[in-house]
């Protein structure tokens, strides 16, 4: 296995090939580089003034960036290295990877498939937080020295970081990538996807509400569809009020498991609901409950007390939350995945459509128009006309 690392930057961080440095190294599977160099080109477009000053500053002048080739005389070179057996990183890498496309459509070349992983989403695995690093904050943990904005060394620093990345985890490229299920990003002719990762990071606070409502959302996936009749709670769809639901979410769980082996079923929702539970008047939810049953929806009111009486013994369950919102997270990729494709086919399907009816009017078009022709240069069928 080899890795190619690349950093580009851009003369104004727009569209319309902005591209202006392609920096990149070559590293075997022990990180020794094999090959680097940063390819400086003539955007042939204005630069971004404040690129030379304070904001940002690029490596170089723009009198060097403008006495380089343009684009489309470094492209070759820069294709061939996007080789079947090498491992493709960045550092933010879909930045870099929409810049080399929109270079690429710029000039009407042929667009470079491959896939990608991005080391600051792997960075932010090894820090167990859910927030973008820089480069600079990364590098600096592993004591890496490096020129900001010179793609040459951003290719290189990022390739340093992925392996302190490595080294402090103790283990291989793909040990990581298989143990924190981290999915490369893809670039072809239809689509360009991010890299991204299901794992859930370790700060993510339990206590809070949304947390809490993912925790029941993800619960309710698991129970069972099917009604049960001529048991205790056949035919009731209960609803807790909001602080029954969102107090303690494990015993929640536990009491509509109970609920459910009973016959019932649970929603949150007071309007798809016939039983409505709660502690005490007054709160958000009980007054939109009371209002609905005043307005005609049939909604039987039952204390706490009440209701958990009728529940009797209510078994006590233990709950991996972590795998469980992982399992969410997946759950809703590939969803968003299957949609995407269901997408991408109706748009292809339309399109072939499109042109077969296209072609079908063309050919009706030509026939007609033969046919037209025979009628008016045969002077006995024009008389008989």
């Amino acid at each position: 296995m080899k890795y190619l690392c690349f950093d580009i930057e851009s003369c104004d961080g727009g569209k319309n090939g902005s591209l202006c440095s392609f920096g990149y190294c070559i590293a075997d599977e022990n990180f020794n580089i094999l090959d680097m160099d940063d390819i400086i080109v003539n955007p042939d477009k204005p630069f971004n003034k404040r690129l030379f000053g304070t904001v940002i500053k690029l490596a170089y002048t723009e009198e060097v960036f403008r006495s380089a080739p343009r684009f489309p005389l470094v492209y070759d070179r820069i294709k061939s290295l996007f080789t079947e057996d090498m491992t493709i990183i960045g550092f933010s890498i879909i930045n870099d990877v929409n810049y080399l496309a929109d270079a690429i459509r710029t000039y009407g070349l042929e667009q470079i498939n491959y896939e990608f992983y991005d080391v600051q989403l792997m960075y932010g695995i090894h820090k167990k937080e859910a927030r973008n690093f820089s480069l600079a904050a990364a590098a600096a943990e592993f004591d890496i020295e490096f020129l900001e904005h010179r793609s040459l060394d951003d290719a290189v620093a990022t390739l340093k970081v992925l392996k302190g990345i490595l080294d402090s985890e103790k283990m291989s490229y793909n040990e990581f990538i298989e143990s924190y299920g981290v999915m490369p990003g893809k670039i072809d002719r239809s689509v360009i996807r991010n890299c991204f990762t299901d794992v859930v990071f370790t700060g993510i606070d339990y206590s809070s509400t949304k947390t809490k409502k993912r925790l029941l959302n993800e619960f309710m996936f698991t129970l069972p569809r099917g009604k049960k009749q001529g048991l205790p709670f056949s035919g009731k769809v209960v609803c807790f009020d909001d602080d029954i639901e969102l107090d303690d979410i494990s015993l929640t769980r536990d009491r509509i498991q109970r609920l459910y082996e009973l016959g019932g079923r649970y929603s949150s929702g007071v309007e798809s609901s016939n039983v409505f539970v709660y502690n005490k008047e007054d709160s958000a939810r009980y007054n939109f409950a009371k209002n609905a049953h005043k307005t005609g929806h049939r909604l039987h009111f039952v204390k706490l007390d009440e209701f958990l009486s009728m529940l009797g013994d209510i078994p006590t369950n233990t709950y991996n939350d972590a795998a469980i919102l992982l399992a969410g997270n997946r759950r809703r990729r590939l969803n968003r995945e299957r949609a995407a494709e269901k997408n991408r086919k109706s748009q292809k399907n339309s399109a072939q459509a499109q042109s077969h009816k296209a072609k079908k009017d063309r050919t009706r078009k030509r026939r007609r128009a033969r046919n037209k022709g025979r009628v008016s240069s045969d002077p006995q069928s024009a008389k008989q006309i």
